[in-house]
């Protein structure tokens, strides 16, 4: 007897770098689902490594290093590499990570991160790190260059000393603009999975206001309130969210939201 795979006959665009969405779109595919990557936005590197550079050779002046996603640690250690730095340092601060999969990140370069707070936002970093005690600490946070301000702000209100070079950037992706209209106009697109606020923001920047009409019947999946929130900032509904804001969680979201 065959059994129905619950995502069976359901097709779903993932928006992430193909890179990073490998697992993602295999794990639908082994639910049963058609899963098309056209990603949103693309990894590049800053337009110099300078100021994150010139801070790793002081490593061990700091006292915490915040790392938000995978994108900062693959450019983090990438570049603790290329300046020949000692990792040996990083035993001796508190590495903070925003999540498991940056978590995972991190070991995988044989570093523990010391902090991974249960909400996995710059809000949740936040909350732990001024639970720790931040006060005459000198703070290392690599990150995106459109990243939020909050962290930054809120620990340097906190009395801390902020350095934040900039690890990476995400920017638009060439010919993906004609793919995802193609198959927005098909109209055989379940939902959109989005797993950050910049795939949607890159999105919506591809069509404007001509999105609403794209979009028609097709639904938008979210990982976490922060994308939720930049979704529904535009103007669109928010079908899905998890409770907890992984891919994995995601994936079990949509399986129960299609099973029932």
């Amino acid at each position: 007897m065959t059994v129905k795979l619950p995502l069976a006959g359901k097709r779903f665009l993932v928006t992430r770098p193909k890179a990073q969405a490998a697992d993602f779109v295999s794990l639908l595919e082994q639910q049963g689902a058609s899963a098309i990557c056209v990603p949103t936005i693309e990894i590049t590197p800053p337009e110099s490594w300078a100021p994150l550079d010139f801070v790793m050779r002081d490593l061990e002046d700091f006292d915490i290093l915040i790392l938000t996603s995978v994108n900062g640690v693959e450019a983090f250690f990438e570049r603790l590499q290329e300046t020949n730095q000692y990792y040996g340092t990083l035993t001796d601060i508190l590495v903070v990570a925003v999540g498991p999969k940056t978590a995972q990140a991190i070991e995988e370069n044989c570093i523990h991160p010391d902090l991974i707070p249960a909400d996995h936002r710059a809000e949740g970093v936040v909350a732990e790190l001024l639970k720790y005690g931040v006060k005459g600490k000198k703070i290392l946070y690599p990150r995106a260059e459109i990243a939020r301000s909050l962290i930054i702000d809120s620990l340097q209100g906190a009395g801390a000393e902020v350095v934040a070079p900039v690890a990476y950037r995400t920017v638009m992706p060439e010919g993906s603009e004609a793919k995802i209209r193609n198959l927005l106009s098909a109209g055989d697109i379940d939902a959109v999975c989005f797993s950050s606020s910049s795939t949607f923001n890159n999105l919506f920047a591809m069509f404007g206001v001509d999105l609403q009409k794209l979009q028609g019947e097709t639904k938008f999946f979210s990982i976490g309130p922060q994308t939720s929130e930049t979704i529904r900032n535009y103007g669109f509904d928010v079908a899905l969210e998890p409770e907890r804001w992984t891919l994995g969680s995601l994936l079990q979201a949509m399986v129960e939201y299609y099973t029932e």
